[in-house]
């Protein structure tokens, strides 16, 4: 027994060690780049809210699943085909300003959403969350790359990801409130989710106001490459390798993951008042805290092969969640699932940024982001329409999306890793990198 005791301290001593080393990562991301972190923390909360509740509570509201699914598919094309437009214009005039209006936008998205019922201000609303969806995800990622520099690029994208899933998680346990509303209250559900809707609509506004008045504009690029392009010129190789993986892995994604709550409400009958907690709450705060483990793991395996190991685990889970005999097991392995996925997305922007120059960042997160968001659109609306065929929910047609995701996964999964096997970033091919210099205007502490 005596000597048990130093053993459970000795014990405790090594978890507290390997916790700390897990947080060192993230010491000295300069303050600017803290500043757009935790300034995203309100635009992921809306879009947590968005994603977990707007297709149920559309079909909440009357409108078929098929119809609601092609809102969805909207959002997406809009966003892929203005995409490439966005960051053009994001390198050429500055990408702090796309920032902004893409958070103000998904903002004013999300409160005609929940204000108007008509079909065609539906798809309106669907069209302003496109444009703010691509004015943002040409333009954050390149801007953040920007401002943490090299050496704390992979722990920025790493702290970005643990943010966004915290906020998402917020957004997604806030449907819980719905109960709430309607055992105190007496408001009905539709009822609810519009409350809902415009409450976090408004508060999510105060990210944008953040980086308007917080995070200086980056011009380096400008000076270097004038002119208006959307094509990369010198990394144009490389950035296509990658969208080509990308293409897959969309097409994909968007067979299921969109319509998980719709799925789930199709297959056990739950609406987003139960689904939603759990899917957009507590999916999101694993995927958080599993993201702060993937700069460590990073540095010691890897950065492709982070991504390969991580995303090739979670396609496992993904294969069996149709065949689960129950909604706790299929969320249990949704969750593992997702936990593993989001793991490899930190690395995967990393890789992208360290192998692309700064002047062509922009055009770059815009070419992967749309060639990634329009074939998953696509594929959302064949997902969409694939389960509405479903007449019980033990249907083929319930467990069918999953089967060809898994497919189209292991075959990006492999493509990914016969292509970029070899390649390493920058930071990874010295033992011991020089500390960069950081332009003054980004240099800070980690707060």
């Amino acid at each position: 027994m005596p000597t048990s005791i130093p053993l459970t301290v000795r014990g405790c001593s090594s978890l507290f060690q390997r916790l700390g080393s897990i947080f060192d990562e993230y010491k000295g991301i300069p303050r600017e780049a803290n500043l757009l972190i935790y300034s995203s923390f309100f635009t992921w909360a809306a879009a947590g809210l968005l994603f977990i509740s707007l297709q149920v509570f559309l079909v909440l509201e009357g409108i078929s699943f098929a119809t609601s699914s092609l809102i969805l598919g909207t959002f997406g094309i809009v966003s892929a085909s203005s995409t490439l437009l966005f960051g053009g214009l994001a390198d050429r005039y500055g990408k702090k300003k796309f920032v902004v209006m893409g958070g103000v936008l998904g903002s004013l998205a999300l409160a005609i959403f929940a204000v108007d019922s008509n079909i065609s201000h539906l798809f309106g609303a669907a069209v302003l969350a496109g444009l703010s969806e691509a004015m943002y995800a040409s333009s954050w990622s390149a801007l953040l790359a920007d401002k943490a520099g090299n050496l704390k690029r992979t722990s920025a994208f790493g702290l970005s990801f643990f943010v966004a899933t915290i906020a998402s998680a917020l957004g997604g346990f806030s449907t819980s409130l719905l109960g709430l509303m309607k055992s105190l209250y007496q408001v009905d559900l539709v009822t609810g989710n519009r409350y809902l809707f415009v409450g976090v609509a408004a508060i999510s506004l105060i990210g944008p106001m953040i980086v308007y008045l917080r995070v200086s504009e980056s011009r380096l690029e400008t000076s270097q490459q004038p002119g208006f392009h959307i094509l990369p010129r010198q990394s144009r190789g490389v950035v296509f390798r990658y969208a080509a993986y990308g293409i897959v892995i969309a097409l994909g994604a968007g067979m299921v993951i969109p319509l998980i709550p719709g799925w789930a409400f199709l297959k056990y009958g739950l609406a987003n008042d139960v689904t939603g907690p759990i899917f957009g709450g507590i999916n999101s705060l694993v995927m958080g805290f599993a993201n702060l483990a993937t700069p460590r793991i990073a540095r010691r395996f890897g950065t492709v092969r982070t991504i390969v190991l991580t995303q090739g685990s979670s396609t496992l889970f993904l294969f069996s969640i149709p065949f689960s005999p129950n909604f706790a097991s299929a969320s249990s392995i949704y969750i593992v699932r997702s936990m593993l996925m989001m793991m490899s997305n930190p690395a995967q922007n990393s890789l992208l940024m360290g192998l692309v120059p700064t002047q062509e960042r922009s055009v770059a997160s815009a070419i992967v982001a749309s060639l990634w968001r329009l074939p998953n659109s696509f594929s959302t609306g064949i997902g969409g329409y694939i389960m509405g065929l479903a007449t019980s929910p033990s249907s083929i047609y319930l467990a069918l999306p999953f089967l060809i995701c898994t497919v189209l996964y292991l075959t990006a999964i492999s493509y990914f890793w016969r292509t970029f096997k070899d390649v390493k970033l920058p930071e990874e091919q010295v033992l011991e990198p020089l500390a960069e210099v950081v332009p003054a205007a980004t240099q800070g502490v980690s707060t």
